[in-house]
């Protein structure tokens, strides 16, 4: 069953009005957009991740932009001679080291791969690249730069930081959402299994009035993933509270400002 929570300052008839006439308000007028300018302005040059020639191969990966925490999108633009590939971003401190625990997605032309930090270090990161060439199997590793996002954000609270695990992309309509759970050790990322989650996302339509929209809470599908569902009903800028109960005690973390196109 889908639950609809509404602030209590919302207006009714703001959201009547939004489902009779279909479409958005313009976003560069609400208070939303004065905090969080359009992305596509904060965008710079793209990143060459790898470009590794050896044996008459070569393999390049480029990003659109720079890497951050959570997901990261980039395009294959050359794979000759390589049958198959598996990029990860891995975390060091002097004294430890912490591997992506969300495995990165790989097409043809693109591909998908995650920065997840410890709650707490002093490090830096690498990508690391192990494949499988015409002339044998090949390793790269490189150190890159990775800034702060939203798309993962800590529990302090208990101990956990939380993933953005998709959409990549979040649409108008009904999105598949699923956020990933883990408790930092000395031996890597635990998954966190055993959490209740709910959700409460919230659109600032400006002028101290906004809406939610209606959802699914997630729920754990295994490894410390959990899927639910959200239908935005309008394109714009979102954010999204998760209330992440664990035996019996409820702490709440924020993805803020987003964009649904």
């Amino acid at each position: 069953m889908l639950d609809i929570p509404f602030p209590g300052r919302t207006v009714m008839a703001v959201l009547a009005l939004l489902f009779a006439s279909g479409c958005a308000p313009d976003i560069t007028e609400t208070d939303f957009y004065s905090m969080h300018p359009d992305p596509d302005e904060q965008q710079g040059s793209q990143v060459v991740l790898v470009d590794h020639s050896e044996n008459g191969t070569r393999l390049t990966l480029v990003a659109d932009d720079a890497l951050g925490w959570g997901f990261n999108t980039f395009r294959v633009e050359a794979a000759d001679g390589w049958q198959s590939f598996a990029p990860m971003l891995v975390y060091e401190t002097a004294t430890e080291r912490w591997s992506s625990p969300i495995a990165a997605t790989v097409t043809d032309d693109a591909g998908v791969m995650y920065a997840v930090p410890p709650a707490a270090g002093d490090g830096q990161w690498f990508l690391e690249v192990n494949g499988q060439t015409t002339q044998g199997p090949v390793s790269i590793r490189t150190e890159v730069s990775v800034q702060e996002a939203i798309w993962v954000q800590p529990d302090t609270g208990q101990d956990l930081v939380v993933a953005w695990v998709a959409p990549t992309t979040p649409k108008t309509g009904t999105d598949v959402i699923e956020l990933a759970l883990y408790r930092p050790d000395a031996a890597g990322f635990l998954p966190v299994t055993d959490a209740s989650l709910d959700l409460y996302p919230y659109m600032d339509m400006g002028g101290g009035e906004g809406h939610s929209t209606p959802y699914s809470a997630p729920v754990h599908t295994g490894g410390g993933r959990y899927v639910g569902e959200i239908n935005f009903i309008m394109s714009g800028g979102w954010d999204l509270t998760v209330h992440i109960t664990l035996d019996g005690h409820t702490e709440d973390i924020l993805f803020h400002g987003f964009t649904v196109e």
